[in-house]
């Protein structure tokens, strides 16, 4: 329909300025020509500013409708603010068109009544006028459209950086608890649908109540960082790791058996063993830092409660049977 509309628009401007040429170059061509003149004029006044109306409202509105709020919290609604202020915009040139469609009218109207070269001047003259008041019109509404939409898009960067922020641990770095659950619901739906394995690590670091015990909570965060850091440094592709709550981390393996998260599980727990936790500042103080890891594979059935909870029990398994292991 916008197509036809164009085409349209663009065969209507084409022969009123065909005519209006030929009207200028031969005088006399046409009875009452200089009301004809006027017509040609009119039209493509007219034509010039459909098209303008048509390459700015229809973008427009179809973006003030998109920008609809999803959520009520407060960048939401300076979004939807933004968007009602195009809305009002938009109405605003529609009345201002609707005025410049009176002002056409009333000029066709006199037309017929007018023989004098100076009436039909004047007629044209007043045109002119509510042409330029129009462009007038159009320039401040592409301003403000294009005002609108950067600030949109600069709330919606906003919006998307406060999520983000979140979905993070603020000591880590990495997904908090409630990133987590969102990442391991998406991460099944995507296992069952495509039909390869998932599995999932929860590690704890050994015997951390003690560091923070004997050396306090600031070294209790720095060991907290360096461990998930080093989590951090094995991972690959979609893999996921998460601060799930206190010195317990999980991670997430997309398209990762069993018996190769057990492998990732022990290649981890090896580095830990060969490397000595150093306090900074405290060059002298070096700690062995290892870590308990229960590991469980996503079943055909099972939501993510049933898997956390069976990898929670591997977990609580490699507690009793001395720490510092790998249980599966």
């Amino acid at each position: 329909m916008k197509l036809f509309l164009r085409l349209f628009i663009a065969c209507l401007s084409g022969l009123s300025g065909l005519a209006a040429i030929l009207m200028i170059l031969r005088p006399g061509l046409v009875p009452a020509q200089g009301t004809w003149l006027l017509v040609t004029v009119t039209t493509l006044m007219a034509t010039a500013l459909a098209s303008t109306a048509l390459s700015i409202i229809a973008p427009a509105a179809a973006q003030a409708e998109a920008s609809a709020p999803p959520e009520a919290n407060d960048t939401d609604r300076q979004i939807h603010g933004e968007a009602t202020k195009i809305v009002s915009q938009l109405r605003g040139f529609a009345e201002a068109s609707g005025n410049f469609r009176t002002a056409l009218a009333k000029a066709n109207d006199q037309l017929p009544k007018m023989l004098k070269a100076d009436q039909v001047q004047l007629v044209i003259s007043y045109l002119m006028i509510e042409n330029e008041n129009m462009r007038k019109r159009t320039a401040e509404l592409q301003g403000n459209l294009e005002l609108s939409q950067r600030q949109i898009e600069k709330l919606k960067t906003n919006l998307a950086a406060a999520e983000e922020q979140g979905l993070s641990d603020g000591l880590t770095g990495l997904r908090n608890r409630r990133g987590f659950d969102i990442t391991l619901a998406a991460e099944i739906a995507t296992a069952k649908s495509s039909g390869k394995p998932l599995s999932l690590i929860l590690a704890d670091i050994d015997h951390f109540k003690i560091v923070n015990d004997r050396y306090g909570h600031q070294t209790g965060d720095d060991v907290l960082k360096w461990f998930a850091r080093m989590l951090s440094a094995n991972m690959k592709g979609r893999d996921t790791v998460a601060r799930y709550g206190g010195e317990e981390f999980a991670i997430i393996l997309p398209q990762t058996s069993l018996e190769n998260a057990v492998t990732l599980a022990g290649q981890i727990k090896q580095q830990l063993e060969q490397k000595l936790w150093t306090k900074p500042g405290a060059p002298n103080t070096n700690l062995r830092i290892t870590s308990s890891f229960g590991i469980a594979q996503l079943g055909d059935s099972e939501g993510s409660s049933g898997l956390i909870g069976r990898a929670d029990a591997k977990l609580y398994e490699c507690k009793t049977n001395g720490r510092n292991c790998v249980a599966a």
